[in-house]
This record gives C-alpha cells, structure tokens and sequence, in this order.
C-alpha cells in the first residue's frame, strides 16, 4: 500500500515513517506542507493508495488540502485520513465533509492508526461504486427508471458536503468521545415510496429529489455539525453533535412544507409530491465495538415505525387499507 503523509511537523512525519514501516506498510511517501503534497499527487506517475492529512498546518490547512484532492479525478475515491491534536468538533466535521474518510487524535496510539487505515483502505473499496450524482447537470437521451446504480445503493451528490459516504459517517460516530457521546443524536429518514420514485425518475431526477430531502432536512434541522449519509433504499442517517435536538415530529410537517415549495418538480415540470418520515433520534450506543451498527439499526428502526405510523394515519383519513411499508 503506498501512503502519503503531509504534516508540518517532521517529528510526526518520521513517526509515522517508523510505525508504518514496522507495520508491513513501508511504502510511505512524506510532505511538510499542503503545496508540496499537490505537487507530488500531481506529477507522481504511480498514484497513492491512502493519504493522511494533518488539519493544522500553516497556509493551506488539512482542510482545505482534502476539499482540494477530491476534485483531482485521481483521488476522488482514495481513502483519507485526518490527523488532528484539536478536539474541534466543528473542524472534525468540516473535515468529513470536505471529503475526509476517518480521523485519528494526537497523540495516536500506534496500532490504532495503523488499523484505521487498513479499515479505511478495506471499507472504501466496497464502497467505490457509489456514484456521484449532479442534480444541476442533465444527461442527453437519459431513460426514466434506468440508472447505473441499484435502488439500494449508496449515492453521493455533488455540491452537498454535508452528504458523506455511510461509512464514513459510522467512521465520524465510532471516534466519538465519551463527552461527545452525552452531545450527540442519531435520527434516520425515510423518503416514502422510493420504489416509485426511482422507477419515475431519470438519475438527475433523482439527484433532484434526493437534493431536496436533504436540504430540506439540512434546513429544518438546522444545526451547524449535521452530518448525513445516504445508504440506499430511501434512507438517509444523520448525526447531529453539540446542539439541543429541534422539535420532533414537528420538524416532519416543516420538511414537507420546504418539499412542497415547489422546487421539487421532473424535467416536465409535474411536482414530485415527496414525502418523509423522520423517525425520533437516539442517543449512540457507548459500546465502541457495537455501536455503529446498533445505533444506526436502530435509527433505521424509528423511522420506518414513523413511516408505518404516517401510512397508517393516511389511510385512515382516506378511508383505505394502508398500503404495505417496504
């Protein structure tokens, strides 16, 4: 595996060297700075295979270097790394939405960091396929109901930091601190009758469609150091840290009134009538080992209760049967 470390600090730099090195991993190329670690993914003929970036370093920050790598085509699905001596929430998040993969506090434990990059390496090839979808860019002679993706895959948009990869958001909440923890809410949201949606839609419609839940989400919500990951199926996980949960279910009925706004609309111009249920949020489980897939199961869990009870409560208003909850 051939790694890419940039920090200003040398020190770090040969520790790490050290520690990769005696870890099967020697491969490791060094930069003291942001300038220097662009050129060397620029002009190096053999592309990298992981990179981890300190977010404190004087002129162009981790950051910024990270924001800046994933626009290279290269490199916009490697594996990256953050190294950071802050305990800065809101530049953890800023650096997971900048495109960061995972992050490691200093001082790092040895093994530590060494697992979390072949977690990194080995998480990220399973996720490569996930596309980036551009809401804003048509494609010439596209089909409705055909897409590259599956109904059930991930998907990433462009121009939405605040939608990261699934695993990266389990990445964000496993480091969580045990204060962080006591700050923290998971919630989940269920786009209703996705099936149809995706069979109506062409993929820029879709991009559309699922732009709209999440600015709306985003807007409604409205906390700084939300971060969100769409997993497929109509399910979109979120993390809120460090603010007082809004209002629920009341932020349900704002959702759909900013999704109803009228921006949510096909390339005809016919309305989209999206719908959601946000299911109540959940503190994280405190188990480091458990608690990524057992917080997040059972955030799925809450919002697909609400999404039962809405199609419930809707058929009771109609007078019908309601209609089975996939």
């Amino acid at each position: 595996m051939r790694l890419l470390a940039v920090d200003d600090d040398p020190v770090v730099l040969e520790l790490l060297t050290v520690v990769f090195g005696q870890d099967d991993m020697p491969d490791i190329t060094c930069a003291q700075s942001a300038d220097q670690a662009l050129t060397m993914l620029e002009e190096n003929d053999t592309r990298f295979d992981c990179l981890i970036l300190d977010i404190e370093m004087p002129g162009m920050n981790g950051i910024s270097l990270c924001r800046k790598i994933r626009t290279m085509p290269d490199y916009r699905e490697t594996p990256i790394l953050m190294l950071t001596s802050v305990r800065d929430r809101i530049k953890i998040e800023s650096a997971f939405a900048a495109g960061a993969n995972d992050y490691v506090t200093k001082p790092f434990d040895v093994k530590e960091i060494t697992t979390r990059i072949r977690v990194a390496k080995r998480m990220s090839e399973t996720t490569e396929s996930a596309p980036r979808l551009d809401p804003l860019l048509p494609v010439a002679d596209a089909t409705k109901g055909e897409h590259a993706f599956g109904i059930g895959c991930p998907v990433r948009l462009m121009h939405q930091e605040q939608l990261i990869l699934p695993f990266s958001l389990g990445n964000y909440l496993s480091q969580l601190s045990r204060q962080a923890l006591d700050e923290c809410c998971v919630f989940a949201v269920r786009i209703e009758e996705i099936e149809t949606l995706y069979n109506n839609c062409t993929s820029q419609e879709f991009a559309i469609a699922l732009g709209e839940v999440v600015d709306a989400i985003v807007e409604v919500v409205d906390h700084p150091n939300l971060l969100l990951a769409y997993e497929g199926k109509g399910i979109i996980l979120a993390i809120s840290q460090g603010a007082e949960p809004p209002d629920w279910p009341v932020i349900e009925d704002q959702a759909h009134a900013l999704l109803n706004s009228g921006a949510a609309v096909y390339a005809d111009g016919t309305p989209m009538n999206l719908r959601v249920s946000i299911g109540n949020p959940i503190p994280p489980y405190t188990n480091r080992n458990q608690r990524v897939k057992k917080t997040f199961d059972r955030a799925i869990d809450r919002a697909m209760m609400r999404s039962r009870s809405n199609a419930a409560q809707r058929s009771k208003m109609s007078g019908k049967s309601p209609a089975g909850v996939f």
